[in-house]
């Protein structure tokens, strides 16, 4: 692809339209990839821990699980 340099902003060529259809679709199916992938998962409620480490090990094994569900899709 060859690199085109233009001296002023007004001799560049607008940049490519898609047809509206095409953009609803695309923009449709970003919306569903963000909802089923960057869904946060935060446990509902108050959970309480003995320690700092019990905590951080009840985080890191929701972490594993998510990234296992997100692998499996």
């Amino acid at each position: 692809m060859p690199v085109s340099r233009y001296r002023d902003v007004g001799e560049m060529p607008p940049p490519p339209r898609p047809a509206p259809e095409d953009l609803l679709r695309a923009i449709a199916a970003a919306w569903e990839h963000a909802h089923i992938r960057l869904r946060p998962e935060v446990p509902r409620g108050l959970s309480r821990y003995r320690s700092l480490e019990a905590a951080q090990r009840d985080r890191r094994d929701r972490e594993i699980e998510r990234i296992r569900q997100l692998r499996s899709m």
